[in-house]
């Protein structure tokens, strides 16, 4: 009987030990998995908000705040909070790119209605493309960082066909 309750004793410290750990592999695979999928939402709102940037140099007038240019970054910033936040550096250069792109498009369009001829002397096209290179070299390194903290590669494509040139 005593060989017996000393079995069942280990075997139920066995059966507990197998469910700690069962129980810890789990979360971390939740876990992980929530960080994949963060990260994958956060790439997608990238690519979103750099279509409509690209979008703006295509267009005769700046939309302005009617297509609701922030949303991405509204969701790519919810994202950091709940998911990445030692992003945070990253996610402050892209606003920072993205105020002075608003500003830059804003001012422009000011110009062209107050005086045509000098927004097409202003090489318009030069300073945005200037602001995009900015813009675009801020998006990709936080992409390929959050690319890096979800522990795999995210995208196939290569960032170039993810994000607009």
């Amino acid at each position: 009987m005593q060989g017996l309750l000393y079995h069942a004793s280990w075997i139920a410290v066995a059966l507990a030990l197998i469910a700690g750990a069962s129980a810890w592999l789990s979360r971390r695979w939740r876990i992980r998995e929530t960080r994949r999928q963060h990260a994958e939402e956060a790439l997608d709102a990238l690519a979103r908000y750099s279509e409509w940037l690209a979008g703006q140099r295509r267009h005769a007038q700046f939309a302005g705040d009617r297509t609701d240019p922030a949303a991405p970054l509204v969701r790519v910033r919810t994202l950091q909070q709940a998911s990445f936040p030692e992003l945070a550096p990253a996610l402050v250069q892209l606003l920072e790119v993205h105020a002075r792109l608003l500003d830059f498009l804003w001012r422009q369009q000011l110009l062209q209605v107050r005086d045509p001829e000098g927004w097409l002397e202003s090489d318009h096209d030069g300073r945005f493309m200037a602001l995009w290179r900015e813009h675009r070299e801020v998006v990709h390194a936080l992409a390929d960082t959050l690319r890096g903290r979800a522990g795999e590669l995210l995208v196939d494509a290569e960032p170039e066909s993810v994000f607009p040139t």
